[in-house]
């Protein structure tokens, strides 16, 4: 539990370290993430704390990412060299794990799975995931039908919804795709259909 002293001074260090946009980006995420927890019953202060967080590492230049990615394994080549948008959160939790070492696992795993995700994320993994989307500073054509969805589906059918959108502004933009991404996809797509078959209405048949 990150009390309220010590989520001041992160955030002190955060608009310390980053520039004012994606201060504010921040802000927005926290706020987002820790609104989703309290509708979908994760915790709030974690939502909070890592939604913050997410992007600590976004101040470094590219250079740096890719140089403690490669030192660390934390992505192969051809991601480093073509996607380093994404290294920012695959190095952020070395990083907070030294300036923050009472953030819990859960935490800085979900700030690590905020840009690619994973097959098997957690309810904090996907709400973190959900915030850096539909944040109030986000603008894009497709966020308003999912801050609608929020309440009204469960937070695996919005992060299913969410996910397919940030897929399909990557394709529109001609941007790269982290190779992992369609495996994960595969997966979110998989659970879904079983999760819509478990709901269908069972047809008794009597004779």
């Amino acid at each position: 539990m990150i009390d309220q002293d010590r989520f001041e001074y992160m955030r002190a260090r955060l608009k310390e370290r980053v520039k004012p946009s994606r201060y504010m980006h921040s802000l927005g995420v926290s706020q987002t993430a820790e609104q989703l927890a309290r509708i979908y019953g994760a915790n709030e202060n974690d939502a909070a704390v890592a939604g913050l967080l997410h992007d600590w590492d976004k101040a470094l230049p590219a250079s740096e990412l890719k140089r403690i990615a490669k030192k660390h394994h934390l992505a192969p080549k051809t991601v480093r060299k073509s996607m380093p948008g994404v290294l920012h959160a695959l190095t952020a939790p070395r990083s907070l794990r030294k300036e923050f070492p009472e953030l819990s696992d859960e935490v800085l795993q979900a700030i690590e799975r905020h840009t690619c995700g994973a097959a098997d994320m957690s309810d904090l993994d996907m709400i973190v995931f959900i915030a850096d989307i539909i944040e109030p500073g986000r603008t894009f054509a497709d966020v308003a039908p999912l801050r609608a969805a929020v309440g009204q589906v469960d937070l695996d059918e919005l992060f299913y919804m969410t996910y397919k959108s940030t897929l399909i502004y990557l394709l529109d933009a001609d941007m790269s795709i982290h190779p992992d991404s369609l495996e994960v996809w595969n997966g979110i797509v998989s659970q879904r259909a079983q999760r819509m078959e478990a709901r269908k209405p069972r047809v008794i048949v009597i004779e």
